[in-house]
């Protein structure tokens, strides 16, 4: 029976054996090796156990060879964290979401448990049905991890991703290569990457350079400081007199906002960081409670956003905090004259109009609801009165046959605000049936339109025309920009009119080539205001073009294509000097040339073809696409030997290529763009944009193959 007893197999021990062996495998490899070696009891709390924290010593874990804190993995992650909030930063256009993946583990969780939940949720997205594509609809995600943002039809990426996947399918446009990364991964010290707050220039004469810079774009635009205050401010300044901290806040922000135009202009680089970075220390004294001056920070701060790509700035969230005020303040009502000076009421009413013209172009731009209805507002435009007349004791508004002051632009783009937001409630409203409430309520929608672009003709006919020898002339320029933008804004394709008819886009593609052609003057003559919205606003243009000349009932047949490729080509240099500053327009500027490159291909197959029926084959003469546009941007268009007698018109009758469908289909957006939604980089201020999936691409594929892309384009009717 000994004998017995003494053969039996391990596990057939006397319980106790088996209860003390998995107690002591934890105590193994849970407790801190300090705990192991005094013997004590270790609850192995993280990132440190309560016995190493009485003894104020790091607590480091014990069972592995390898002895590290056990906040290492705490400490890690804080890192990472903090070294992608400056890649994100200083390197907007690195995605972050590539590289390695992360450890499941660092969650907290199960590490099986979460491995197989990633793996099942990979495997969900990849078979996602069309139905929940469509869900989606005008939903993106700006960064991993955060909730999808709304972008509407207005802002023009829907618009986009219908031209770039027809573009692809019917010229076939080659894949964007990958680049080269070999110099991207330097390592730069973090202390580089962090803007260090910068002293007053010490000549007072510098800081004047610099703010008149700001006064000479910015503020003939959006008129919501005074100039002469500010120039009291700055004399004060540097007479050594105590001034409040908005006021120093105001006088950095204009310095940072000049700097950055000068150094563009000069291409000599005057730290307009370093100003910006002194400002927000400021900040916090400056913007505390609700007040004009606080609005005017707040407008300060959105004017450093739209010219500089490093502000950090939510520039959606920041306009609404300060509209939220505007507002509260009750700057967008008439108030009784004895309550304000008639000062105080013009600098309210600047105030006002500045943030109602923003908020048109940013709705607009993003496709989403404006922020302030026209209905709610009843205050008049501000008096056409220069600064320096504006604190006599009864300024003279300007008469129709007097010199233009410096508020005579800026008072005819608050108007153009206004037609703005006609076109946003008329074409863009996501109720298809108008509210019976507004007035006027709309029913004929085409008489609308007729009305409001002969309207719109005639504000661009009482333009203000400064003078060639102004330093205000480019504001002419910039005026009819601002028109050709509102124009194409009503005669796209949109959810009211799907199909345009060929005249309409006849006179779309005009408006088109006419924007890319005033971008270039002011580019050539060094006036070329390099904002975000100039991005945006030249490679929608270009957008445009393509367009109306590929689509089936486009304007192939008459479209010149000398003049095509010269605004093409225009373009893409003006959007690779704003790739110097802006890596949206960088990205904008391959797709552009991308795009160009096939469709100039496409044309020589036409030149030849066109020429071997016409002339002997000894005296053809080949064009060479990479010629036209090469890797270098800087081509001589005036080299190229396209006589009007031998340029035929944009057909495509070789290939039978209008037979192929314009609309959308999945694999064309994902197969010839990398980004095809590469608007919605200038919507994250340069953070990686994903698509949610703004159209029901599988399904597209499944209607009739002689739809034309306008007809397609009733897919705009969907509510956003």
């Amino acid at each position: 029976m000994e004998t017995g007893m003494e053969r039996r197999p391990a596990s057939a021990a006397a319980p106790q054996g088996g209860q003390r062996q998995p107690k002591t495998r934890t105590r193994i490899t849970t407790a801190c090796t300090r705990c192991q070696k005094r013997k004590i009891r270790c609850d192995a709390l993280s990132p440190a156990c309560s016995a190493c924290q009485r003894a104020g010593v790091p607590c480091v874990g014990g069972g592995t060879s390898r002895e590290f804190p056990r906040s290492y993995v705490n400490d890690l992650e804080a890192r990472i964290r903090w070294l992608e909030s400056i890649v994100q930063e200083h390197a907007p256009d690195v995605d972050l979401s590539a590289g390695p993946g992360r450890s499941p583990s660092t969650e907290g969780g199960n590490p099986s448990r979460d491995l197989q939940a990633t793996q099942q949720g990979q495997q969900a997205g990849d078979n996602q049905s069309p139905g929940k594509i469509t869900d989606q609809l005008g939903l993106i995600s700006l960064t991993s991890g955060t909730d999808l943002r709304f972008l509407g039809p207005s802002s023009g990426l829907f618009f986009t991703k219908f031209v770039l996947a027809g573009l692809g399918k019917r010229l076939h446009v080659d894949k964007e290569s990958a680049p080269d990364t070999a110099t991207d991964n330097l390592a730069i010290p973090s202390d580089l990457l962090v803007p260090q707050p910068k002293e007053l220039p010490s000549d007072h004469k510098h800081a004047r350079w610099l703010s008149q810079a700001y006064f000479n774009v910015v503020h003939l635009q959006f008129p919501f400081l005074h100039e002469p205050t500010y120039w009291e401010i700055i004399d004060k300044i540097y007479g050594d007199v105590e001034v409040g901290v908005v006021a120093e806040f105001q006088v950095f922000m204009v310095l940072a906002i000049g700097a950055t135009i000068l150094s563009r202009r000069t291409r000599v680089a005057l730290s307009p960081e370093g100003y910006y970075a002194s400002a927000m220390n400021l900040v916090a004294g400056a913007i505390n409670m609700p007040s004009v001056s606080c609005v005017q920070c707040t407008l300060l701060l959105q004017m450093y956003a739209l010219n500089n790509p490093t502000s950090g700035l939510s520039l959606w969230t920041l306009h609404h905090h300060g509209l939220a005020m505007v507002i509260e303040l009750g700057l967008h009502r008439n108030v009784p004259e004895s309550n304000f000076t008639p000062f105080e009421r013009e600098i309210r009413r600047r105030i006002f109009w500045s943030t109602y013209t923003i908020d048109r172009l940013l709705s607009t731009l993003m496709g989403r609801p404006m922020g302030v209805v026209d209905e709610q507002c009843d205050l008049n435009h501000p008096a056409d009165v220069d600064d320096s007349q504006l604190k006599t004791e009864h300024p003279k508004p300007r008469q129709g046959d007097e010199p233009l002051t410096n508020m005579s632009s800026a008072i005819h783009l608050f108007k153009l605000a206004r037609l703005n937001s006609e076109i946003k409630c008329v074409l863009y409203c996501a109720d298809r049936e108008y509210p019976p409430y507004t007035q006027p309520v709309i029913t004929d929608t085409e008489s609308w339109r007729v009305d409001f672009l002969n309207r719109l003709r005639q504000w661009r006919q009482d333009i203000p025309r400064h003078g060639e020898a102004s330093p205000r002339h480019y504001l002419n320029l910039w005026c009819e920009i601002k028109y050709h933008e509102v124009l194409m804004l009503i005669l796209r394709p949109n959810p009211r009119f799907h199909n345009p008819d060929k005249a309409t886009i006849r006179e779309c593609f005009s408006s088109a080539m006419a924007c890319s052609e005033l971008y270039h003057r002011l580019y050539m003559t060094n006036m070329l205001h390099y904002g975000w919205m100039s991005v945006h606003s030249l490679f929608l243009s270009v957008m445009v073009m393509f367009y109306c000349v590929c689509t089936p009932r486009g304007i192939a047949d008459e479209a010149d294509f000398d003049a095509l490729m010269r605004a093409l080509k225009v373009s893409s240099d003006i959007l690779s000097a704003m790739g110097e500053y802006w890596p949206e327009a960088k990205k904008s500027r391959d797709v552009l040339d991308r795009v160009s490159t096939a469709t100039i291909r496409r044309f020589t197959q036409n030149l030849k073809a066109t020429r071997n029926n016409s002339i002997a084959p000894d005296s053809q003469a080949s064009v060479n696409p990479s010629s036209l546009l090469g890797s270098n941007h800087a081509a001589d268009w005036t080299s190229i030997d396209l006589s009007s007698n031998s340029v035929p018109s944009l057909q495509f009758e070789d290939t039978n290529v209008v037979d192929v469908p314009f609309g959308l289909g999945y694999e064309a957006l994902e197969q010839s763009f990398t980004s095809a939604d590469i608007l919605s980089h200038f919507f994250g201020s340069g953070a990686d944009v994903m698509m949610g999936g703004a159209y029901d691409f599988e399904h597209a594929r499944d209607r009739d193959a002689d739809n034309s892309f306008g007809e397609r384009l009733q897919d705009f009717g969907h509510p956003y």
